[in-house]
């Protein structure tokens, strides 16, 4: 885990909030300018000075929604997201200019009205993890003998029973690297996910979560999969098999981090992605400066490259169509990180070689969750590529 106490992370997450606050009258008042020269009275609008202004619109609402999300201001969020899908279907949108012109007065009325406190979730603290396994297994000599495997293998690990008592204590108890859950307690099929689904509703995030169950059907696996699995195992789980997950995600396995790049042209949200990502143990870069994402990327080698789809001068989409063109970024997973729904932008992104499509405003337990899963990924990937180049060097 990252060194970074909870109370630094904190301050450090509430400082970038006041000051993104501070900055949003001259966001409105950016705004209003552009709504108010939307041409539409009179004779037909130059098309030109329409589209331009509209362009203008789209890209301060893309931010605003992006960053204002990421900092949990939900309300100024959606308001955004509203502007901005009537900023981009303005030719397509069915009603008439001057209701269309009317309705985005409205919004950035709205906006500049909306609570400027966090939705609850964001504000709930994320706590430091132990480097501790917890064992939820109804079944106490399973149970014992995962703690046995883990102890000898050096890891701290603890023994609950029952996931009911597990669910009323967990808030008292130091908060472990990992969960290792049964999937079914008693007569409940499910009693495990749903365990872990209350804890994230009550506590939003959690440390990874690994369910393990004697059933390998759909209905099990769905279950777990939306409770926020971070792996899925069936029973009989060998000794290899769970010392290896408990080294991945408990992180005891001795190499570097995980290196992040993460490009966007909007710094509240490098900012506070940067903030969470390191905070769980990952080497983070960052940059608002799209045109020299591919020198920093040759020096730094990331696991994982995280863009941003909607920036100036060049899209995310065309900086992976570059990135992809340099064979040492095959390995590198690309994960898109935008405010937009564009069908055709997410086509594109696949086509261009990315690996994952994350909306703005990101949920920090799914980024988290998705950066570790394409950076693993990706680690083991490079790592055979080179395990083959040796190979094929030895032959000669």
């Amino acid at each position: 885990m990252a060194e970074t106490h909870f109370p630094q992370h904190r301050a450090r997450l509430e400082a970038l909030r006041a000051e993104y606050i501070s900055k949003l009258p001259e966001i409105f008042q950016r705004l209003d300018t552009l709504t108010e020269t939307l041409p539409v009275d009179g004779a037909p609008p130059n098309l030109a000075i329409l589209d331009r202004t509209l362009t203008q619109l789209s890209e301060e609402t893309h931010k605003l929604a992006g960053s204002s999300g990421t900092l949990g201001l939900a309300d100024l969020s959606a308001a955004a997201r509203q502007l901005l899908s009537l900023a981009e279907h303005w030719h397509a949108h069915p009603l008439g200019a001057r209701a269309k012109k009317d309705l985005m007065v409205t919004l950035v009325s709205t906006m500049r009205d909306c609570s400027r406190r966090p939705a609850p979730d964001v504000a709930k603290p994320i706590r430091q993890g132990t480097r501790m396994i917890h064992i939820v297994e109804d079944n106490e000599l399973v149970a014992h003998e995962i703690l046995t495997w883990l102890t000898e293998a050096g890891f701290d690990a603890q023994v609950f029973l029952s996931s009911s008592v597990y669910l009323d204590t967990f808030e008292s108890l130091p908060t472990p690297d990992m969960v290792l859950m049964d999937v079914a307690f008693g007569k409940n099929p499910v009693a495990g996910p749903d365990t872990i689904r209350q804890l994230r509703d009550r506590l939003g995030q959690l440390p990874a979560v690994v369910f393990f169950s004697i059933h390998d059907n759909t209905p099990a696996r769905l279950a777990a999969l939306r409770a926020g699995a971070s792996r899925y195992l069936v029973k009989p789980v060998s000794k290899t098999q769970l010392i290896d997950v408990a080294c991945e995600f408990a992180q005891r396995r001795k190499g570097p981090k995980y290196r992040v790049l993460m490009v966007d042209d909007d710094q509240i949200v490098l900012e506070t992605a940067k903030l969470h990502l390191e905070h769980v143990g990952l080497d983070v870069h960052i940059s608002d400066e799209p045109m020299k994402a591919l020198e920093i990327a040759r020096e730094i080698k990331p696991d994982v490259i995280i863009l941003d789809i909607f920036m100036p001068d060049i899209s995310g989409t065309e900086l992976a169509g570059i990135l992809r063109e340099d064979r040492q970024f095959d390995p590198t997973s690309i994960v898109f990180l935008t405010a937009q729904t564009h069908r055709d932008e997410k086509t594109l992104s696949v086509a261009l070689g990315g690996d994952d499509y994350i909306l703005k405003p990101f949920d920090t337990d799914y980024l988290t969750a998705t950066v570790f899963a394409r950076a693993r990924r990706s680690r083991r990937l490079r790592g055979l590529l080179e395990s083959k180049t040796i190979s094929e060097s030895d032959d000669y």
